[in-house]
């Protein structure tokens, strides 16, 4: 008996269908492609929820007559090519006919088109079959209608996420194809409420990418961007010089012949082109369009069209790390200094940085908090070899490192021998005695001072200390939140008045979808607008400025993206990240006392010896080593 059969062709459409239709944000993306390649000027979205209700696309284009209405939802129908040879030449978003096939097979669809030149025409399908077909007014253009999306297909239904993580999604679709398509004008209504009014832009280039970039990024990201274009691969480059990065990744745009891709040979050419410049937490935003021939690039090689394959990926990256190392640093300004005062304690009983504060009183408990020196604004650490990811300072420089011996972080526990002969410590930062000590600390510790307002130097018996303050105090911070995190005892505190902070649209969904996680954490935070969150409050252990704030809220709303990861994981980056963005800084002055008292912090840690990203915080020069320098 055979077992190999024919599936019947719903079946067909609905796997089709998971090829293309991901979620409502893949819809979207498709029907508002489909717009633009029918020559839309004027776009109008109306969405319902999270799109799963109604996503509803209006465009003035070309319309379709009564036998191209019928045909455009039958599988692998398109206007667009007519033979496989025809690819070479693409010029269109769409090409293969599967979006409104694939869309109809999940949903309940009514398309409604017209040429202008006669009376427009409806057509209804629902799950793939035509229900209904019927006159329509004669107005030029299409509207195409979706409701219920994945009603027949409850399996994938129940793998979409929030709604607000869904709306996110749809706003990104949009934001995308409004900044590659500038010509062209988008009005967006969520639930009734209108989102984007976005006019048609069809002045010189850097005009109408700055003005629309203005509404999608916001104007001062937008203002801070400069231009530069380039014959070669029709290159048009929008970058924010090295005074004006940002704190997030996801203000980054790639665009080849208008259609948005994700390309790591075109992100990572960038970021090259900021080595020795860019700090570590820090990220550029940037706007990238080329034109390129249909023959120089495989857009093909994925449903989604999302990834691209480039014929001379070693030329492409070459090309855009030059081109975006000329703009940015044609553009560039001095960083302006200023040097910070040192800071001192006013009096000996107050507690210096980086002292946790306990409760005073059994009566009535009082959050601790942890009291930091104010930031200097010395500029940039240029001594960042590559671009890599992480939210920690720059690493030291080889040229800075000493020879002929090299410190080493303190790993390994000291020799009982060497550990039976330290006696108590009598310095305020070795209060306790030895044995309740951690391995690697080996008192007494005399501080020396600063090495480049960036290092601690202490001297103790086994030598020369070198202390990373911070690092040190990234992990001093971090084990404090951590600890009152995961006993749910954040203790809270509300701001006297709301914290509004502009977001893009998309991100202010994505972070409202982890609205009722973050509350736990301490941020409690609420939609003020549909580009602004009100912050109500924040964890009391530790004290932001008002900027401070808001630029650690719009690294979050980055941060979070999909509810669905772990949230142990997101749990530790964002506590990584609060004690990195509150952590003295390199280039802070700080006293003796603050010196001394983050030690004594660093030795009541789990793990004194790492900062949350896994770089050591302490290195130690021996004495012998020392001795070397000078033939002893």
């Amino acid at each position: 008996m055979s077992k190999i059969h024919v599936l019947d062709s719903a079946t067909a459409a609905k796997i089709a269908a998971g090829e293309v239709i991901e979620r409502p944000a893949g819809v979207l993306k498709e029907l508002l492609e489909n717009a633009v390649d029918a020559g839309a000027t004027a776009v109008r979205i109306d969405i319902d929820g999270s799109g799963k209700e109604l996503i509803r696309i209006n465009d003035n284009g070309c319309g379709m007559d009564a036998d191209d209405l019928a045909a455009c939802a039958l599988r692998h129908a398109t206007s667009k090519i007519q033979a496989f040879t025809d690819l070479e030449k693409l010029q269109t978003f769409g090409f293969r006919g599967e979006a409104l096939y694939s869309v109809a097979a999940v949903s309940r669809m009514t398309l409604t088109s017209c040429t202008g030149e006669s009376g427009g025409h409806t057509l209804e399908i629902h799950a793939g079959e035509v229900v209904s077909q019927r006159p329509a007014p004669a107005i030029k253009g299409t509207t195409v209608q979706i409701r219920d999306l994945f009603y027949n297909t409850p399996a994938r239904l129940k793998f979409l996420k929030s709604d607000s993580y869904e709306r996110a999604c749809l706003l990104k679709v949009i934001e995308e194809s409004a900044l590659a398509n500038l010509s062209v004008a988008y009005r967006v209504y969520i639930n009734g409420r209108e989102v984007y009014n976005l006019p048609a832009q069809n002045g010189p280039t850097e005009q109408a990418v700055i003005a629309r970039a203005a509404a999608i990024l916001g104007e001062e990201v937008a203002a801070s961007l400069v231009y530069k274009s380039f014959d070669k691969m029709g290159l048009h480059l929008f970058v924010t010089p090295v005074e004006k990065l940002v704190n997030v990744r996801d203000m980054q745009y790639v665009f080849v012949n208008r259609r948005p891709i994700d390309s790591k040979t075109v992100s990572q050419a960038i970021y090259k082109a900021y080595q020795n410049a860019r700090p570590k937490d820090r990220h550029p935003a940037f706007i990238v369009y080329m034109t390129l021939n249909p023959d120089e690039f495989d857009v093909n090689i994925h449903p989604q069209k999302r990834d691209i394959r480039f014929i001379n990926e070693n030329q492409v990256f070459g090309f855009l790390m030059h081109s975006a190392g000329e703009t940015i640093f044609s553009h560039s300004r001095p960083v302006e200094v200023t040097p910070a005062p040192s800071v001192t304690l006013p009096q000996q009983a107050q507690p210096a940085a980086g002292v946790l504060l306990t409760p005073t009183s059994s009566q009535e408990p009082v959050s601790a908090e942890v009291r930091l020196p104010k930031r200097d604004t010395t500029g940039y650490n240029l001594w960042t070899e590559k671009p890599v990811d992480g939210l920690h300072e720059t690493e030291t420089p080889e040229e800075y490192r000493a020879e002929p011996f090299s410190p080493q972080p303190i790993e390994k526990p000291i020799s009982a021998q060497r550990q039976e002969q330290t006696p108590v410590v009598q310095n305020t930062s070795a209060a306790l005695p030895q044995e309740k000590a951690p391995q690697w600390f080996v008192g007494p510790y005399h501080y020396l001072g600063q090495l480049h307002r960036t290092y601690l130097l202490f001297e103790n018996p086994e030598g020369l200390i070198l202390i990373d303050q911070h690092a040190a105090q990234e992990r001093v911070l971090f084990e404090h939140y951590l600890e009152a995190f995961e006993q749910h005892q954040v203790a809270v505190q509300k701001l006297l008045f709301p914290l509004h902070v502009d977001l893009p649209p998309s991100n202010v969904e994505t972070l409202l979808s982890w609205g009722e996680w973050l509350k736990s954490a301490g941020f409690e935070i609420s939609p003020f607008s549909v580009r602004t969150v009100a912050v109500h409050t924040r964890p009391h252990v530790i004290r932001f400025h008002e900027n401070d704030l808001k630029e650690f809220i719009v690294s979050l709303a980055q941060l979070v993206g999909d509810p669905t990861k772990s949230t142990e994981t997101l749990k530790r980056k964002m506590v990584a990240m609060l004690a990195c963005k509150k952590a003295i800084k390199a280039h802070d002055q700080i006293s003796a006392a603050e010196a001394e008292a983050l030690i004594e912090n660093m030795k009541k840690c789990k793990d004194g010896m790492h900062c949350p990203h896994g770089r050591p915080c302490v290195a130690q020069v021996a004495l012998k080593d020392i001795g070397k320098l000078f033939g002893r």
